[in-house]
């Protein structure tokens, strides 16, 4: 009877485990966010530490505290630059539709008439119903979300890339047995060199994805460039809902702004053939199985995160599950986890 008792009570505890963990991130979430972007941060210094230390000529000469300080002076270099630009361009972006659409409208209802409908577009009524004003709000919420607490990120950097160096050595103290302390060791270097791959691969990939929309709207003379450019980095950090995304924003924003219906068709085929390229040819070639999420997994890991932590949530839902699985995948306790949140149910052997 004992049995059935305890072997009902672990539902029961992993439920109410699960539900304590969400009220906590969710209360936490204006100290949580900063440290897990910093944690990511971390993941992308070392890995481009260590591309840096791999370049010819420099292979073997450059200490690892060198190469880490100049990977974190590159990455907030380039923080701050985007912050600039995505300032400099919201201007231009609420400059963009004022007057310009008129004309863009009245050739939208030429075209209807041709096919035989008939109907009178006013601008007010389609800012409405597209509603601008909001899918903006929400980009530029993420970006302050993630940016104003660059200061604070930064300190939490530092102090991981300082108490870095003291791991090896917390690790002995903890576990004075050698062999499951080798054992810990290969454990934790086989999660961390995964994640860092991972993050390096996607951001590498994010930022391809950014040069060809900033191209593709620069070519067809579409305004606030540098802010779509931006977006389109972030939102690649979403599967399937930020590559959508990444590609009606800027388009129905040319659909308002653009005179030349011909110039709108070349940037909805750019951005379009740019994301497919980056998803579906691209991505898995270079990330292989690293990323063997389950479709319901990815929708039901940007809602959660998102409900929990807004914006940035759904920003740092999926490095934070890839980062899960990893872990999880790595522990004979915790397999089963990973089995569950992977695609077709293959992890790794431990």
């Amino acid at each position: 009877m004992s049995d059935m008792i305890r072997a009902a009570q672990r539902p029961f505890f992993a439920l109410a485990f699960i539900a304590l963990a969400i009220t906590c991130l969710t209360f936490s979430r204006d100290y949580a966010v900063p440290v897990a972007v910093a944690v990511l941060i971390w993941f992308l210094i070392n890995a481009l530490a260590g591309a840096i230390r791999g370049l010819p000529g420099v292979r073997g000469r450059l200490p690892l505290g060198a190469a880490q300080t100049i990977s974190l002076c590159l990455l907030f270099g380039a923080l701050a630059l985007s912050g600039r630009v995505v300032a400099a361009n919201l201007a231009e972006l609420g400059a963009g539709v004022s007057g310009d659409e008129e004309v863009a409208f009245a050739k939208l209802e030429a075209l209807l008439a041709r096919i035989g409908i008939a109907v009178d577009i006013k601008a007010e009524e389609v800012f409405e119903l597209v509603g601008f004003d909001r899918l903006i709000g929400w980009t530029v919420e993420t970006v302050r979300t993630l940016l104003s607490d660059a200061s604070l990120v930064f300190l939490y950097v530092m102090f991981l890339l300082i108490d870095q160096r003291f791991f090896d050595a917390k690790l002995r103290a903890l576990l004075p047995d050698r062999e499951r302390r080798e054992h810990l060791i290969e454990t934790l270097d086989h999660i961390a060199n995964e994640t860092r791959l991972y993050i390096w691969l996607m951001s590498m990939i994010s930022l391809g994805v950014a040069l060809a929309t900033y191209a593709a709207c620069t070519a067809v003379g579409l305004k606030g460039a540098g802010f779509w450019a931006f977006a389109a980095f972030v939102l690649n950090f979403i599967p399937t809902i930020g590559s959508i995304t990444a590609v009606v924003l800027p388009c129905l924003y040319g659909l308002l702004s653009l005179p030349d219906p011909a110039a709108i068709a070349v940037l909805v085929t750019l951005l379009a053939a740019t994301q497919f390229v980056a998803g579906e040819v691209v991505l898995p070639r270079l990330m292989g199985d690293r990323l063997n999420l389950s479709s319901v997994v990815i929708l039901l890991t940007l809602v959660i995160w998102g409900a929990m932590w807004g914006p940035a949530g759904m920003f740092l839902a999926i490095p934070i599950t890839v980062i899960l699985a990893l872990v999880c995948a790595r522990f004979p306790v915790t397999r089963p986890i990973a089995v569950l949140l992977s695609r077709d149910g293959q992890v790794p052997d431990v």
